[in-house]
């Protein structure tokens, strides 16, 4: 298989999971409060790349990831979408110590801290996003968010940093682990509990089959994310951080073959998701619980695929793609 003959449809089609497919009612002004924030506060961007922003579309991600959230709900999800989004692409040619000051100041922020004047979009957004929140939702979500959102910065694009610039990858065994984290998904899996108002407590939300079943998940987003990127991947020629690269690598695979076994990896993870889920049944009154926060999840997988084939992000040749200026600090 040649890259051009590669279409993401083949393996990971619309309708793929076993959950509705729905669009949040509110799309279309998320849409225009996107495109608002786009070129009104992000002006560190160039206007090429708040362009290349706004031909994404992501608010349809959040759209089709919480069909359920309220307008008032869905402007925080929304407004993190989009920085979370700018914040990963645009550190991609950032220094390690660069990306760990860009962490420690957005945690810092989401804490409490101030953003100060000068302080570009991705911090003052990210202020935005907490109050936002403070506002909707109880302090033990709250935490709960800043928590993923450290981890996957931690754990994921931090750990990811040694194999990009080396510009080779891990063996299939670390890179798991760390791509679990470095997909960025934490975060934004537990925005369900914002749709169904049943916010879990902190001891079923820590209990190991809880966790199992969102490690799964999260590698489930990565796997999908893996398979819809990879046109532009191959395009950019020296990304590594990718099931499919790092499967050709381990195992000296065609393209095709090493398509075929990721795909079937994602499978195997969907697969336990569902049969941990209806298995373990032993949450007792906060079963409910547990059930919403996995019918809620199971939205967001099959969301962010749909998201994912229709979107201008993951072009081949990587024309959809608003690739950072190679000397741009986000720091200042």
């Amino acid at each position: 298989m040649k890259p051009e003959e590669y279409s993401s449809k083949d393996y990971l089609p619309l309708g793929y999971y076993p959950w509705p497919d729905l669009i949040n009612p509110h799309a279309e002004q998320m849409g225009k409060d996107m495109d608002g924030w786009i070129d009104n506060e992000y002006t560190f961007l160039t206007e090429k790349q708040r362009e290349t922003y706004k031909k994404m579309r992501l608010h349809m991600c959040t759209a089709r990831m919480w069909p359920d959230l309220t307008y008032e709900q869905s402007i925080p999800c929304n407004r993190f979408m989009l920085q979370y989004v700018a914040l990963d692409d645009q550190i991609e040619h950032s220094s390690l110590e660069e990306i760990q000051q860009l962490r420690v100041r957005c945690v810092d922020i989401l804490k409490g801290a101030q953003p100060r004047p000068e302080e570009n979009a991705l911090y003052q957004q990210m202020a935005l996003i907490r109050d936002e929140f403070r506002a909707l939702m109880p302090e033990l979500w709250v935490d709960r968010f800043i928590y993923y959102f450290y981890q996957s910065f931690r754990y994921g694009i931090e750990l990811e940093y040694p194999y990009k610039i080396a510009q080779r990858p891990p063996s299939l065994t670390l890179f798991k682990t760390i791509r679990e984290y470095s997909v960025l998904m934490r975060p934004y899996l537990i925005f369900g509990e914002i749709e169904s108002g049943l916010v879990l407590p902190e001891h079923i939300f820590e209990h190991i089959v809880v966790q199992k079943i969102i490690s799964y998940m999260t590698r489930i987003v990565a796997w999908q994310n893996d398979i819809h990127s990879l046109p532009k991947e191959m395009a950019k020629g020296t990304e590594v951080f990718n099931l499919v690269f790092v499967l050709q690598q381990e195992y000296n695979l065609s393209l095709k073959d090493a398509c075929s076994q990721a795909s079937r990896i994602h499978d195997e993870e969907l697969s336990k998701v569902l049969a941990l889920h209806a298995e373990y049944r032993e949450f007792g009154e906060y079963q409910e619980h547990i059930d919403k926060f996995v019918y809620y999840a199971g939205v967001g997988l099959q969301g962010v695929n749909s998201f994912y084939l229709e979107t201008e992000r993951y072009r081949h040749g990587g024309v959809g793609f608003a690739w950072p200026e190679i000397s741009r600090n986000l720091n200042k």
